[in-house]
């Protein structure tokens, strides 16, 4: 017996909180249980050079639309959407800033309160 995987590339805008939450529930929702969610977003800068190397970013898309990125609330917004095991796996330094390679588990089984 064989089994396939597939995936789908959805490229992500610069958005807006709320945006980000909506977001975050609909990739939940539409998930198989077991699945795995990966994303490649800025990150929270690993030095200062990295936080300086983001500003024209920020210049670009917006303080108010990267911020979150700055201030490392990416984690908590997959978890509070309902995903496990919410973790950057791995890190970049690139010319624009830090990268982050970030893992996200949906839950194989309905949590019980």
């Amino acid at each position: 017996m064989s089994t396939t995987a597939s995936a789908e590339f959805v490229p992500a805008l610069s958005v807006r909180w709320e945006s980000k939450q909506r977001t975050t529930a609909e990739l939940f929702r539409i998930l198989k249980p077991g699945a795995e969610l990966h994303i490649a977003d800025w990150g929270s800068p690993t030095s200062l050079i990295m936080r300086a190397l983001f500003v024209p970013i920020q210049l670009l898309d917006g303080f108010r639309k990267t911020q979150d990125n700055v201030a490392g609330t990416l984690l908590p917004l997959f978890e509070g959407a309902g995903f496990r095991d919410v973790a950057v796996r791995r890190t970049f330094r690139t010319m624009f800033g830090t990268l982050a390679l970030i893992r996200a588990i949906k839950p194989a089984e309905p949590l019980v309160t």
